[in-house]
């Protein structure tokens, strides 16, 4: 059992809470810049990390994403937090699949219902959120959020820092390159450059 510190208190740390509790970890609380939802000690913002260390014995980030603003925001937050060399936890609904050789990198989150199937890679500090199906071989990279029942098809890639809709599908062996937004409902048929954003539509990807 380990002694878990969440960064972020809103809704999202409520199913962080939950299968953290479901692994048998003790969540000790949270850190945010004002007070959320979550039924947990709020422990001031993230810039009391240093004086808490003692109380934690790792961190999971517990807030996703919405936009191209927060999908940074929440990149350079990781990145100063890894810098000063906390570890990371990975938590993984007890009532998710992952498959024989499939991998799940640290600071990862794998929600109820979540399949990972046969040798498919998942990047650290990313998010399958609920009934997300990640196929054969597919690659999903590091803090890249993948929403609710969104569909990724054998050996499909999925860069850094993506966001892919709920109900969103890339076909299998689609590359998706890093920073794209993949919107709710959208179809990717062919690959994906960086920087991208994908529309539900026919219209064409735009930039």
């Amino acid at each position: 059992m380990s002694r878990i510190l969440l960064i972020g208190g809103g809704g999202f740390a409520k199913e962080v809470h939950e299968i953290a509790d479901l692994n048998g970890h003790r969540v000790i609380g949270y850190v945010a810049d004002a007070v959320g939802v979550v039924d947990l000690p709020h422990l001031g913002s993230v810039d009391r990390l240093s004086e808490l260390r003692s109380q934690f014995d790792q961190i999971i980030v517990a807030f996703g994403a919405v936009d191209r603003r927060s999908l940074v925001r929440r990149a350079e937050l990781i990145d100063r937090i890894e810098e000063d060399g906390y570890e990371f936890a990975s938590l993984v609904s007890p009532h998710a699949t992952i498959s024989r050789g499939a991998s799940v990198g640290a600071g990862a989150f794998v929600a109820h219902g979540v399949v990972v199937s046969v040798d498919a890679k998942i990047g650290k500090h990313a998010i399958l959120n609920t009934s997300a199906v990640i196929g054969h071989d597919a690659i999903v990279g590091e803090r890249a959020i993948i929403a609710p029942c969104a569909f990724l098809g054998g050996a499909a890639v999925i860069g850094k820092d993506c966001l892919v809709g709920p109900n969103a599908v890339v076909l299998e062996g689609r590359n998706v390159g890093h920073n794209v937004i993949i919107s709710l409902g959208s179809l990717v048929l062919r690959n994906v450059a960086d920087g991208m954003t994908i529309l539900p539509t026919r219209s064409p990807y735009k930039k």
